[in-house]
């Protein structure tokens, strides 16, 4: 929880529209990465895909999301064509220092770490070019925290964003949402089990009262989103157009002092988890 003078320090600091956290579950920081340092990340993007075939990488790609020819595969066997759809490559973080300098930057994590109460580490990073479109969910449903609730996500906008080019949609206040537990007992997703999930956070939305709202943004705007705050991808109006997005998940350090051959120090003085990449399909 962010007190009231976090709030003011963080405001007077950063110079960033600050949400109520607690209230709507989410935060937005307005111009917080300048044009150099998303356009690095844009560039280094370029650079990855234009490499990839001898880079021996095990860094893997999901290729044509939300559509029936979906499949993971190695990045480094990704046709030029699979990039003019949407796809989003996990996990770059772990093998680029290019990535972890802009999600482990020293001003990010100071915000991080007072939503989490404790030293953010980053779990998991996704580069899109493309809206998404995915459907409604709760990261929780994918990588629940060892913690109750210590998860968070930053999504780093990398183009101007408006209702055309596929913004995320979330749900404010959707994270006071009891979890939905599947027949197992669990909050991790269970496929057969989803039309379910799906229902019962519909009825929820509608005895709340809540709405969807759309975020659009301009680059360098960074929303920062709870563990259980209801979002998705909505559809790709103009499909000329790039949504370029940095998007990732963070746990806290403190949880997962156990896994402790798995931390590394980033360059920055950050924090992340070195572990194996995505299987492919």
């Amino acid at each position: 929880m962010i007190s009231d003078n976090t709030n003011a320090s963080i405001d007077d600091k950063y110079q960033v529209e600050v949400g109520n956290w607690d209230k709507d579950g989410f935060i937005v920081l307005r111009g917080f990465f300048n044009q150099l340092e998303t356009e690095n990340v844009n560039q280094f993007i370029d650079n990855v895909w234009h490499s990839r075939a001898i880079s021996q990488s095990p860094v893997t790609i999901d290729t044509y999301l939300e559509s029936p020819k979906y499949k993971r595969i190695l990045l480094s066997s990704a046709s030029n064509e699979a990039r003019l759809h949407p796809y989003k490559i996990n996990d770059l973080f772990m093998e680029h220092a290019e990535i972890r300098r802009l999600i482990l930057d020293e001003r990010l994590r100071l915000i991080l770490s007072r939503l989490l109460d404790g030293e953010p580490i980053v779990c998991n990073s996704l580069n899109f070019e493309f809206g998404s479109q995915q459907g409604n969910h709760c990261d929780t449903l994918y990588m629940p925290p060892r913690k109750r609730n210590k998860m968070l996500v930053s999504w780093i906008a990398l183009d101007p964003v408006d209702a055309n080019n596929g913004p995320v949609r979330y749900y404010p206040g959707s994270h006071k949402i009891p979890a939905y537990r599947f027949k197992n007992g669990k909050i991790n997703a269970v496929a057969s089990e989803m039309p379910e999930f799906d229902a019962y956070m519909r009825n929820q939305l509608d005895i709340r009262g809540i709405s969807e709202q759309a975020f659009t943004a301009q680059r360098g705007d960074v929303l920062i989103w709870h563990a259980q705050l209801l979002h998705g991808g909505t559809p790709i109006l103009d499909e000329s157009r790039l949504r370029r997005s940095l998007v990732t998940h963070y746990f806290r350090k403190q949880d997962y002092l156990h896994h402790f051959l798995r931390i590394r120090k980033s360059e920055t003085g950050g924090f992340y988890f070195r572990r194996k990449h995505p299987h492919v399909t």
